[in-house]
């Protein structure tokens, strides 16, 4: 079936890289994103979850590229930073699966994956101020904003676990600025918010530091107050010896002892206060010492301790990032991987091919030559192909249709005078060839191009057939030059050809992979791939391309190599051919299209 290659991770990730517009690499032990691709390592194909976590994994790093202004000076404190991500996270993947809807179920399912395993949950109440406000938030957006349904009752959770570590006047004058993280639409926007939220901690801190300041005063007030009290009663009890008159001081001692029953009533009544918070707080306390957790709001001690610890918070008292934690797990997977597919993965970058003038020029005289040269074996592969798929007419005894020219077979007592059309033989085929230009090809280049330029010439005019060409290594070894696509001009073809010089080693399996990208692009019953070299691979791409030539015949799909003076690929290939002399190689080439064609 060719749905086994069709879900492999470097075939899904690059066809999903060129939907999303990035790039994406599958190879090495790393997982992350610069901000221009993404490099994922392999993964066990037979193990489920880690197909589900990579897809997550890429889909998140693309919304990332997609969207994300990494341009914009993300300085400032821990809790800025990472507040800022966390809500970036979120306008993301909103806006991916908003362009993208079936990623919006990928990433439902990671979460449900890591809920189901633990590792996405509410936090407990008595677990850091730090984790309880980045894990409640995580929670409570991702089902809220993004209808992760997974989390539904871990949001619900989150928000009693927010309650038992902060004050309530700040979760209310925080959850009217979560209200607009649904429409934040850019990555400013989401600093924004966070920078919102840290002034929500601050002016809290600020207001339970003036609280405390003029509980200080009151008390501090009081105490004078009462001293003051002290050291005017001597005065009222001598005043009458003085020989002053008494009714003012005793309307004056009446109001004195007025005041000082009022000071002693506020005193009693502030104490009995002191007295029920003390207890409360006592009681609270209890219940914590007791289970673990808050069992009510907590105190207000507890609460101004929090704010403060959120905001002088570092980068270590922050949890690490969701999808951090998965790149990860997933580079540990690639450590555990025995060679195979994990050694090199390699989804190809595709690299543009300078062509100058004088290339043009010379592709003009190369496509000319070679239809002079080539002109009798394309013939005779279009004659085979022809023959072989021509519908013809037979006569029969029995039918519809009588052929008004056999009629006169009825003097003779011949019945076959029925016309009968036999099956007509249709050709849906999609041919790529792949060309290496390692250094070791720099004497055989001329005649290479000659020659794939030649069968390229003559499949392009069998109806049915498609063709496409690349050639290996591109710019780097983990990139190839692609030369020709279907319905490209041949003369196009020719200057690009023209254009390409040998160079560097043998990157095989990189070829190979974009060999395949192509061959599953195109909508065909067929597919042959037709590798062209005159080497051995790389020596880490060797066993690469063995797993993915026996991956290529599970799927439907033929790999032939043709060695120019090299045996190695009769190791490779389940089908080869060698040419041992530069001028079999045209002919050679038309072998295996002619008898895969009529096979």
């Amino acid at each position: 079936m060719v749905s086994t290659l069709q879900r492999a991770l470097p075939i899904v990730g690059a066809a999903l890289g060129r939907k999303l517009g990035v790039q994406v690499e599958v190879s090495g032990r790393n997982a992350f994103t610069d901000g221009e691709r993404i490099v994922l390592p392999a993964f066990d194909p037979e193990r489920p979850e880690q197909e589900l976590k990579s897809w997550g994994f890429l889909s998140h790093e693309a919304a990332h590229i997609r969207y994300t202004d990494f341009e914009l000076d993300q300085s400032g404190s821990a809790f800025r930073r990472r507040l800022t991500n966390l809500l970036e996270d979120i306008r993301i993947e909103r806006a991916l699966s908003r362009e993208y809807p079936g990623t919006a179920f990928t990433l439902s399912e990671v979460v449900r994956q890591l809920v189901a395993e633990g590792r996405l949950s509410a936090p407990a109440k008595s677990d850091p101020p730090v984790k309880v406000l980045h894990d409640s938030l995580l929670a409570m957006l991702r089902y809220e904003v993004l209808g992760q349904k997974a989390l539904k009752e871990e949001a619900s959770k989150a928000k009693q676990a927010m309650a038992a570590c902060f004050p309530v006047k700040l979760l209310k004058s925080l959850d009217a600025v979560l209200d607009d993280v649904p429409h934040m639409g850019n990555t400013r926007k989401a600093q924004q918010l966070a920078d919102e939220i840290i002034r929500l901690f601050q002016n809290q801190q600020q207001e339970d530091s003036d609280n405390s300041n003029d509980t200080g005063n009151d008390d501090k007030t009081d105490s004078l107050s009462s001293e003051n009290s002290d050291n005017q009663e001597p005065d009222l009890k001598s005043a009458p010896s003085q020989g002053t008159d008494e009714k003012p001081d005793s309307t004056l001692a009446t109001e004195h002892e007025t005041e000082n029953t009022q000071g002693q009533e506020k005193q009693e009544e502030k104490t009995d206060s002191t007295q029920s918070t003390d207890a409360k707080s006592a009681d609270t306390q209890g219940k914590r010492d007791a289970s673990g957790e808050n069992t009510t709001e907590a105190p207000e001690d507890f609460q101004e301790e929090s704010i403060r610890t959120v905001l002088e918070s570092d980068n270590s008292d922050w949890p690490e990032d969701l999808f951090q934690s998965l790149a990860s797990e997933m580079e540990g997977w690639s450590l555990r991987q025995e060679g195979g597919l994990s050694a090199v993965t390699t989804t190809p970058s595709v690299d543009r091919v300078e062509v100058l003038n004088a290339d043009k020029i010379e592709g003009q005289s190369l496509l000319w030559r070679t239809k002079a040269e080539s002109s009798r074996l394309a013939a005779q592969l279009t004659g085979l192909v022809q023959a072989k798929t021509m519908s013809r007419d037979r006569t029969g005894k029995r039918g519809k249709k009588l052929d008004g020219k056999l009629l006169h077979r009825m003097a003779i007592g011949d019945s076959r005078l029925f016309c009968k059309r036999s099956e007509t033989i249709t050709i849906d085929a999609t041919v790529h060839l792949c060309l290496d230009i390692s250094s070791s090809m720099s004497s055989r280049m001329e005649l290479a191009r000659e020659a794939v330029l030649a069968l390229a010439y003559g499949l392009n005019q069998i109806n049915g057939v498609t063709v496409s060409v690349s050639a290996y290594p591109g710019k780097s070894d983990c990139g190839v030059f692609e030369i020709m696509k279907p319905k490209d001009r041949l003369q196009d073809v020719a200057a690009v050809l023209s254009a390409l010089n040998a160079h560097d080693s043998t990157p095989m399996a990189t070829g190979l992979w974009h060999s395949v990208h192509q061959v599953l692009q195109a909508r065909a019953k067929r597919r042959l791939i037709i590798m062209i070299t005159d080497g051995a691979p790389d020596f880490d791409h060797h066993q690469t391309v063995m797993d993915l030539v026996k991956r290529c015949e599970s799927s439907a799909i033929e790999v032939v190599g043709l060695g120019i003076n090299i045996h190695s690929v009769e190791q490779l290939f389940p089908q080869s051919v060698v040419v041992s002399q530069l001028h079999e190689l045209k002919a050679g080439l038309f072998k295996l299209a002619r008898f895969w064609l009529i096979a």
